[in-house]
């Protein structure tokens, strides 16, 4: 399966891209200094900012991806706005391009904890695109441009994992 990988230098990225081992994985980073990275597991990477939606379609042609995965964050940033904003900016050229590109499933990294604010309504607003990129009846409908057969499918799903140091998620 090919796989475009967003987010394949943070934390979730790399302790998920081991487990990709087997398929067509590119995994972007927005920092040339963290190029190699996901390398390390057999990916290829590519250097993206995913504000920059031409770049990423010029990636996504490229790889021509099955899947687009977004576990895009900017925690490094230390501001909750930086995080809502590549939700959001990022978030939305990266569903962009999985149309574009025909990608059959989009993948969106969420959270498993309470936010406020600005940061809450970025994470709701990520979830509810790419469900509704989905379309109201069909996990298939509702992406105008591309064929029934590849259009995004989105796949709500929960997995609570026990935090290290504290009590299982109830």
């Amino acid at each position: 399966m090919r796989i475009l990988f967003a987010g394949a230098t943070g934390v979730l990225g790399r302790a998920t891209l081991p487990h990709l081992r087997g398929h067509d994985v590119t995994g972007l980073t927005r920092s040339p200094e963290r190029l190699q990275l996901p390398r390390e597991p057999g990916a290829e990477d590519a250097v993206c900012d995913v504000y920059d939606y031409e770049a990423l379609l010029s990636v996504a042609r490229r790889v021509q991806p099955q899947v687009l995965v977004n576990f895009v964050t900017d925690l490094a940033s230390g501001t909750n706005a930086a995080n809502s904003r590549v939700r959001r900016k990022g978030g939305e050229n990266l569903l962009n391009t999985a149309r574009a590109a025909g990608a059959s499933r989009l993948v969106v990294e969420s959270v498993a904890f309470a936010l406020e604010g600005d940061a809450a309504r970025a994470v709701e607003q990520l979830e509810r695109r790419a469900t509704e990129s989905a379309g109201p009846d069909s996990p298939a409908a509702g992406l105008a441009g591309a064929s029934e057969s590849r259009r995004p499918r989105v796949q709500r799903q929960l997995v609570a994992q026990r935090p290290r140091n504290g009590p299982t998620p109830r």
